[in-house]
């Protein structure tokens, strides 16, 4: 029990690692937002095949090809967030689009216990609440008026990135990758007749390259695989990591400093995602001793 935990927990945590420099690639592209959705979703389709291919051989390929409803669902939640993300984006400042996007281990806890009847530990709720109080605090200053549209979008993405957790949740028992496979792959061939995919520049070109091809193919892949040993809502609480590291990759690409505020709140996300993981590998533990 512990052992599985601590592996669902080191996937995930290294998954987002992975995944928090989307943010700023995204505004480093340029592109607009059909052209960023077909490129993200081609590479990342097309990293994360490769990536079943060399862990699993032609089995794992094999095993892409298995549709079954939950599969098709996730995928389809799956063209629901890229979509909504990218275009929270191009509506709204990216501090909004975190923001919302904070509230993600809630609606991933709320969806858990109804649908799978899946027991959310208070641990796991006091952390959420700090987590998205800490992220409020940072960006406080940010959530202006007029930008119904994008925050809107990005609400949409928070509801289907919680529910593609709990999804995955449920099907812990077989390989979870050709889900996002299937969902960005759709994701992007549904954007091809309203994109421009050769419009992006030369330097564009290399920072998806970079991301869509490389990071966040591997980034999925891990933090696809975390829901079959840890619940949804943990899933979702280790995610909000992209909150706190997203302003510090984007001052280490264009040199702008991060706030007092952005560093205390930074100190509570820490904090609680921290005492969430304690408790819940000496909870694992306990549960593990013999009685």
């Amino acid at each position: 029990m512990r052992s599985q935990y601590t592996r669902g927990l080191a996937l995930t945590f290294a998954g987002v690692l992975a995944v928090t420099p989307d943010t700023l690639l995204v505004r480093l592209v340029d592109a607009d937002p059909w052209t960023m959705v077909f490129w993200r979703g081609l590479g990342i389709a097309g990293g994360l095949t490769a990536i079943v291919w060399a862990v699993e051989g032609r089995e794992g390929v094999r095993n892409i090809l298995r549709f079954g409803p939950r599969r098709l669902l996730g995928a389809a939640l799956l063209v629901v967030v890229s979509n909504c993300f990218i275009w929270a984006l191009a509506l709204t400042a990216a501090a909004n689009v975190l923001v919302v996007l904070a509230g993600s281990p809630l609606a991933a806890a709320l969806i858990g216990r109804l649908f799978l009847g899946e027991p959310v530990p208070f641990r796991t709720w006091v952390a959420a609440f700090a987590v998205a109080g800490g992220v409020a605090v940072v960006f406080a200053d940010d959530l202006e008026g007029g930008r119904f549209a994008g925050n809107l979008c990005a609400a949409v993405a928070t509801v289907g990135l919680a529910a593609y957790f709990v999804l995955l949740r449920s099907i812990r028992a077989s390989s979870t990758l050709p889900v996002p496979i299937w969902g960005n792959l759709a994701a992007a061939m549904l954007a091809l007749p309203f994109a421009s995919p050769f419009s992006v520049s030369e330097t564009g070109a290399l920072w998806l390259v970079l991301a869509a091809g490389l990071m966040l193919p591997v980034g999925i892949g891990l933090i696809s695989t975390g829901p079959r040993y840890i619940p949804a809502a943990e899933v979702g609480l280790l995610l909000l990591l992209e909150t706190l590291l997203g302003p510090l990759w984007v001052w280490l690409g264009t040199g702008e400093t991060p706030t007092p505020a952005v560093l205390a709140a930074g100190a509570v996300i820490v904090a609680a995602l921290a005492m969430n993981s304690a408790l819940g590998l000496r909870s694992a533990a306990r549960r593990e001793m013999p009685p």
